[in-house]
Order: structure tokens, then sequence, then C-alpha cells
């Protein structure tokens, strides 16, 4: 039997919480729980939105679609990540992005009306949830810096330096696959792949599978 209590410990919005407190949210809150199978579609984006989203178990992608029949990932969200908390507040009332499941997944929902009862009586959620939506403003933000670059090595650049700033260390190991790296920077894989050996070649980077050593910083930071 699938502990929820247990899996909520790993969520941002209940940090610090200790079991009793999750157990009375659990026993006095009104959400749902659905079990999803590897590929299918959570929410498509236009789709009405009036929960959020609590990953409890599996990983989930978001995407983005376009009318070209394009579509670049945007994200990977996996255990103790949630969805749908920023765009629920606003007045836009509907999914923003695509998303579906990567694995065998299990979502808990809650809609907007009990978080603003739990924010009322809980000040350690209230507290959770005001700083997930601010790393989430954060993270779009510095996304959008990254989609922005018009050409593949600023791109590379971008995502290889930030990677960087969060590890402090020259060897990275890169976290997906190239296709993966290329629907993110929303080039073709092949594309991604001659770059990625121009670089390799001028002395910028070496690489090994999914480790990658920066060899010169200066020279990428100038990229960006």
């Amino acid at each position: 039997m699938f502990d929820i209590q247990n899996a909520l410990k790993n969520n941002i919005l209940f940090k610090d919480f200790n079991n009793q407190e999750i157990n009375s949210f659990l026993v006095s809150s009104r959400y749902r729980t659905e079990d999803y199978k590897p590929g299918q579609i959570i929410a498509i984006e236009g789709d009405p939105l009036s929960e959020i989203g609590l990953i409890l178990n599996g990983t989930l992608e978001v995407q983005k679609n376009y009318p070209s029949g394009k579509t670049v990932v945007i994200d990977q969200l996996e255990v103790g990540k949630a969805f749908g908390e920023i765009a629920i507040f606003t007045s836009m009332k509907n999914f923003p992005s695509t998303i579906l499941t990567i694995t065998d997944s299990k979502i808990m929902f809650i809609n907007k009306n009990n978080i603003l009862k739990i924010c009322f009586q809980n000040e350690k959620f209230l507290r959770n949830l005001l700083f997930l939506l601010s790393e989430k403003i954060i993270l779009l933000n510095n996304r959008l810096k990254f989609l922005s670059r018009e050409t593949i090595r600023q791109k590379i650049c971008v995502y290889l330096l930030e990677i960087y700033q969060k590890k402090k260390n020259l060897h990275i190991t890169v976290p997906v696959s190239r296709e993966k790296m290329a629907e993110q920077f929303g080039v073709t894989r092949p594309s991604l792949s001659r770059e990625l050996g121009k670089m390799v070649r001028e002395g910028l980077i070496s690489i090994k599978g999914n480790n990658i050593i920066i060899k010169q910083l200066s020279l990428l930071e100038d990229y960006i």
C-alpha cells in the first residue's frame, strides 16, 4: 500500500512538517490522488486549471507545443515537485504547458480553495508555498534567458554554466540524454552534436559519455 504520508515528507510544501501535522492535513483536507502509466497526458496546454499537482511518485515532463508541430521540453519534474502552483493564482486559470508522465506516477491534486484554507490555518505551509513560488519565478526567468539565446553554442554555454554554478565543479555530469538536451534547446540532435564536436576541437570542453569537462571557463562565459 502506497504511503502518502511518507511521500509528502519529500514535498517542498510540507517541509518541516512532522508526522502529526501531515496526518492532520490528510484527515482535514480535500484532495484526490491519481495513478498514471508512462506516456499518459495529465494536462494539455489551455486546459482549465483549478488544482495544483504534487508528485508523490514518478517523473513528469513539461512541454511547450507550437502550431508548427514543434515541441520543446521545458522541464522534468520528479518526486517532491509541484505543478500548476503559479498559474492557479493568476487570472489565466489555464495550464500554460502540456504535462505528461515519463514513468509510472502518482499525483496528489489539491484545489485552489483548499490551498487557501491551509495557508490560513498553517503558517509553515504558507511560508513553503511562497518559497516555492519565488523559486519557480527565478527558474522561469533563468529559463527565458536560456531560450532567448540565438545560437546553439550560446545555448550550450548557458546550460553548462548553469550546472557549473550549482556544482562549483568544472567536471559536469549532464543529467539528460543528448536527445532530451536537444529538445530543451529547441534544436535537432545532429545540430547539437555537431556544435559539441566543434567545441571539443576548439579546446573549450572535453566529452566522455554524459560527462563534460569545461576547459576554458572564461571563453564559455564570453559567449553569453
